[in-house]
């Protein structure tokens, strides 16, 4: 995806948001509810005013976060080589981030909504997504399984990030699956836990076995 395509898709979301939050504005409680427990009620607000600036501020924060990362990224770990995939991900975290203040949105005007297993689907595909593309994720400091091993070696890094890949893609599954079936279980969030640190050991085990742990030369 080329960056023109993406900022106009992005805007396009924060400034339908926008107008809708002003549409619903009128109509809505104050305070509303920002945060729901595993049974989907309601045990977190904010005042009306500061809860929907809020909402918007999320995506803005992601597009502008996105957008500095090509900017600010040193020789070595420039993002170029992949910006397409940069563009998606960006894309991808702000339209997620406008979709779920909508609901927000829409819960908040009573709307009979279940918002427990909605988030945790839409959490579900978010990982899903960007997993999906983890595996063409070059070296950098900003995106991806950034340890201290995947940064001192290229192979490690890709090799890595294949693996991740596939754990993220099948936490996003999990998610979705707990989201239709069980939204109030907590037993998704080991199974997410335990995919999310096998990237982690794995780089270091790569690692060792791709670049080993001898001294430094001159040393």
């Amino acid at each position: 995806m080329n960056s023109r395509l993406a900022n106009s898709i992005s805007i396009a979301g924060i400034v339908a948001l926008g107008l809708y939050i002003a549409f619903m504005y009128a109509g809505l409680p104050d305070p509303i509810p920002t945060h729901w427990d595993a049974e989907g009620r309601a045990n977190g607000f904010m005042s009306r005013t500061w809860g929907i600036v809020t909402l918007l501020i999320v995506p803005a924060f992601l597009f502008v976060v996105f957008k500095l990362i090509p900017a600010i990224s040193p020789r070595g770990f420039r993002t170029d080589s992949f910006a397409g995939v940069v563009n998606i991900m960006m894309t991808v975290s702000v339209l997620f981030a406008c979709v779920i203040g909508v609901v927000v949105i829409e819960v908040a005007a009573g709307a009979p909504f279940d918002i427990s297993s909605f988030v945790l689907i839409a959490v579900g595909v978010l990982f899903a997504v960007l997993g999906s593309l983890l595996g063409k994720v070059r070296k950098n400091f900003f995106i991806g399984i950034r340890t201290p091993w995947t940064l001192a070696s290229d192979e490690v890094w890709v090799k890595t990030h294949r693996v991740g890949s596939w754990c993220f893609v099948l936490a996003g599954i999990v998610m979705v699956v707990f989201g239709f079936v069980a939204p109030a279980s907590t037993w998704f969030i080991w199974i997410v836990l335990v995919l999310a640190l096998i990237p982690v050991v794995y780089s270091y085990v790569a690692y060792r076995r791709i670049e080993g742990f001898a001294p430094d030369s001159g040393e």
